[in-house]
């Protein structure tokens, strides 16, 4: 098998993976709209292998017709992974999102236009026109599309993050974890494509073997897609509930009393403190607020303007200092993921990573810590005034 054909089958090998996978998508039962948007996403990353397999293949050498058979679509990348990244972290799509779409119809019309012409005007077209104009301008327009809806997911995707911070104690990082990764690997392709733009554009025209390696990242982004799509295409993701309708907001604290937030805070977090409340697992804002007597909204306003604080940080720092407080006592030799779980974390990488934000080194580190400190002061000399008698 010579070099082009073996370049054409790793390609297919891509292709083919992201279309299985896609489908595997398009029929999982959870988060079923999300999913088929992403499924759609990740055929048509397949898709734009079309060309340079066909390419190294001599298919377009042999069969000119096929030239502007329409295998990019660029421009729907952006809004859907967009559009996406909405559904799962809202439970809608955006507003008017078909409008988004508008830019990928004028492509593929003009894909489908191209590849109708006579086979003299398409070849005349493909080698003067679309090359030296159309091409560079649409490759421009296509990463701007894709580097603006990518910044507006990830918007969206830190606004659920802030969001699930403000309502939960233990927020799940696992639905968040996959998000992020996916997210990451549309970044990175993005900055690889853009490198090899500028490059044709400033330095040197690359040519199809030039760009084998910007298809290869292509490959791998669609395989990475659908493989993190598929691993947490059935996780659930808790949505904003509508506010207006449940959650009555009370009176603020009069700006005359500009203490009254902090006042109030502090009372509630004493409450939450000697109630034991911090201990629950499920604990969440809804939850505390009603036992506390107030609103949810009230509840996170509070703690915000009087602590700065949101709802997570606050129940985390508490549970943070029970394990801390409870491994700086050396008599205790209860295993750290124990003492994490009777302190109402749920999971041990949740707990690790909270304790190093809140208390600066590991929780094992801090035992070890702990227990040296213990020893020096087992052994020092008693000082003076406190020698037995």
């Amino acid at each position: 098998m010579c070099v082009v054909q073996v370049l054409s089958v790793t390609l297919a090998i891509g292709a083919v993976n992201g279309i299985a996978l896609a489908l595997l998508l398009a029929f999982t039962a959870g988060n079923r709209r999300a999913n088929r948007v992403l499924a759609v996403l990740i055929a048509l990353l397949a898709l734009r292998l079309g060309p340079y397999i066909l390419g190294f293949a001599g298919a377009y050498d042999a069969h000119r017709w096929l030239t502007f058979l329409p295998f990019d679509f660029a421009f729907a990348y952006g809004p859907l992974l967009w559009i996406y990244v909405r559904l799962l972290t809202t439970g809608h799509a955006p507003a008017q999102w078909r409008w988004h779409l508008a830019p990928v119809v004028v492509q593929a019309s003009y894909w489908l236009v191209c590849f109708a012409l006579p086979l003299g005007a398409k070849w005349d077209w493909y080698t003067g026109g679309h090359l030296q104009v159309v091409a560079p301008v649409g490759a421009a327009l296509g990463l701007m599309s894709v580097a603006l809806y990518l910044y507006s997911a990830y918007r969206d995707a830190d606004r659920y993050r802030i969001w699930l911070d403000s309502r939960f104690a233990n927020r799940d990082d696992a639905r968040l974890w996959g998000l992020r990764l996916l997210l990451l690997a549309f970044a990175v392709t993005l900055v690889v494509a853009t490198g090899f733009a500028m490059t044709t554009w400033f330095i040197t025209p690359l040519d199809y073997f030039d760009r084998f390696p910007l298809m290869v990242v292509f490959g791998v982004l669609t395989y990475a897609l659908g493989l993190l799509g598929w691993r947490n295409a059935a996780t659930v993701y808790v949505h904003p509930a509508s506010e207006a309708a449940v959650d009555v907001a009370e009176p603020a604290p009069s700006v005359e009393a500009p203490n009254a937030y902090l006042a109030q805070a502090e009372a509630w977090r004493t409450a939450l403190i000697t109630s034991g409340w911090w201990r629950y697992e499920a604990l969440d804002v809804a939850s505390l607020a009603e036992k506390l007597g107030t609103s949810p909204r009230t509840l996170s306003r509070t703690l915000s303007e009087g602590l700065g604080q949101n709802f997570r940080e606050l129940v985390g720092r508490i549970r943070v200092d029970a394990v801390a407080e409870a491994l700086d006592d050396v008599s205790n030799d209860a295993p750290i993921l124990t003492l994490a779980m009777n302190a109402g974390f749920n999971s041990k990488a949740s707990f690790n990573r909270a304790f190093l934000t809140y208390r600066g080194v590991t929780p094992s580190a801090y035992r070890q810590r702990a227990a040296k400190t213990g020893l020096k002061n087992r052994q020092s000399p008693p000082k003076a005034g406190f020698e037995a008698t």
